[in-house]
């Protein structure tokens, strides 16, 4: 007869539930290298599998539900994205930013639903953060006159 020797200390569980996020990540997205406005960063990607994705600060904020940022494997995405997202590197990348987000929100007294993304943005590159070139020179464009 066979018997259990060892076992894991937890389940480990690979996909979870998902925010209803401000907007979403979707395998549609990937072909078309869209770069979001509001990107908190660019999940990497070594294999031909998947690409390098933008990542939309909107995806860390559920709708309808303020004070509250989803990071992790938690962010709203569909399934298929959520297959590379849940990853270690992405995960650093979205808690990178709610982190972030977080810290803003509390000192301005607000909600992170509030917080314009520029800030947060500006932020991640002073960290060392990597967001797309548009965003980056986007960011370092002389304000236009009013």
């Amino acid at each position: 007869g066979a018997f259990l020797m060892l076992g894991a200390p937890q389940i480990g569980v690979r996909h979870s539930r998902r925010l209803v996020g401000t907007s979403k990540v979707t395998r549609e997205q990937w072909p078309t290298g869209r770069v979001f406005d509001d990107e908190i960063g660019v999940s990497p990607s070594l294999s031909p599998k998947f690409p390098n994705i933008s990542v939309p600060y909107g995806a860390l904020l559920p709708q309808g539900l303020h004070n509250i940022l989803g990071a992790g494997r938690h962010i709203a995405c569909d399934p298929s994205s959520h297959s590379f997202l849940r990853e270690i590197p992405q995960c650093w990348l979205t808690g990178q930013a709610a982190g972030i987000a977080a810290a803003l929100a509390a000192g301005a007294g607000g909600s992170p639903h509030d917080l314009e993304v520029a800030a947060i943005q500006r932020e991640l590159l002073r960290q060392g953060a990597y967001l797309s070139p548009v965003i980056v020179n986007a960011l370092q464009a002389p304000a236009a006159a009013e």
